[in-house]
């Protein structure tokens, strides 16, 4: 598994600038440097000087808020940190649902009300970085706060895991444990914890949730490292991102000692597992195409499977690690 041919295969798909999986793809090839860094660099840079105010955008809250600051604080130019701050503030003002959780796309008839499990990503880390790169206490607060009014309704009680979606106008669950949806939980518990101050408040919740979710994926482990579509239901098929996700997230929770020590295995049988998924383009096979939130276990385990970029990107980044 070369890094560089998995980075080259991950520069070869296509962006939107930008949807969901596109924060953690620019993540990724900034992170593996030369050629990849670069690319995604002008990707960001294009963006931050060309776009036109994100409050005009709804699908503004998908922007790649964790790369843009990373090329922010790698440059030290101003305009990318005016424009991270301008996509801080545009969290800050989504509306908030009945139940605490902001809603993303109020303006889309039929999501109106959804709150997905997949912003935990995108905001928590983004928002405690922006808070380490301006010293704004009030930004890792508002850190805090999304992420944990997310997990609140989203994870359940009886078995630790993600739902994918949560109604806020009917108070309801979707309960389907979509498996890369736990990816985005995970990274979005681990990560804001690795920005959030040590005496923050939030961090002993966010801590317990972590270590919750990291016991849950144990018991939903299929075979060494491996994981279903839908993590609780066995009749569906083996989803390959989902064990990037794990060897990624609960990886580095283990090696910032966020959770207990016995994880480590967990993340290491998910990594071997990693090379049996690319092909000899270095393209990371097995991924399940985008997914709304459904109703039903058989709506996620009808989706296509390909490469895409939520599944390469964090396949990547384990392997960095």
């Amino acid at each position: 598994m070369d890094p560089h041919m998995i980075a080259a295969a991950l520069m070869r798909l296509r962006y939107k600038v930008w949807g969901f999986g596109e924060s953690i793809a620019m993540e990724a090839l900034l992170r593996s440097g030369g050629a990849p860094a670069d690319f995604a660099a002008q990707l960001i840079r294009k963006w931050a000087h060309e776009h036109p105010p994100l409050a005009t955008n709804p699908l503004s809250h998908v922007a790649p808020g964790v790369p843009l600051l990373m090329e922010a604080d790698r440059t030290g130019e101003p305009a990318l940190l005016r424009r991270a701050l301008e996509l801080g503030t545009l969290h800050a003002h989504l509306k908030t649902g009945r139940h605490g959780a902001r809603i993303h796309r109020p303006d889309l008839a039929g999501w109106e009300n959804e709150v997905w499990v997949d912003n935990m990503h995108l905001t928590g880390p983004f928002l405690a970085r922006l808070g380490a790169a301006t010293g704004d206490a009030s930004w890792y607060d508002l850190a805090a706060d999304l992420l944990l009014s997310h997990a609140r309704v989203l994870q359940d009680d009886a078995s630790g895991l993600f739902s994918h979606g949560f109604n806020d106008a009917t108070g309801e669950a979707n309960r389907v444990f979509w498996g890369r949806g736990q990816g985005w939980a995970l990274l979005g518990l681990t990560d804001t914890l690795a920005w959030l101050p040590p005496a923050h408040a939030a961090r002993r919740e966010i801590g317990e949730r972590l270590g919750i979710l990291a016991d849950a994926l144990t018991r939903a482990e299929t075979g060494p490292g491996l994981w279903r579509t839908v993590v609780d239901h066995p009749e569906t098929y083996i989803e390959s991102s989902v064990g990037a996700f794990v060897a990624l997230g609960v990886g580095e929770a283990v090696a910032r000692g966020q959770v207990v020590a016995r994880h480590r295995q967990m993340a290491e049988r998910a990594r071997d597992r990693l090379a049996g998924f690319f092909n000899a383009a270095g393209e990371f096979t097995g991924t399940s195409d985008a997914t709304p939130v459904g109703v039903d276990v058989a709506h996620y385990g009808a989706r296509p499977l390909g490469v895409f970029a939520w599944g390469q990107a964090p396949a990547l980044l384990a392997l960095l690690a």
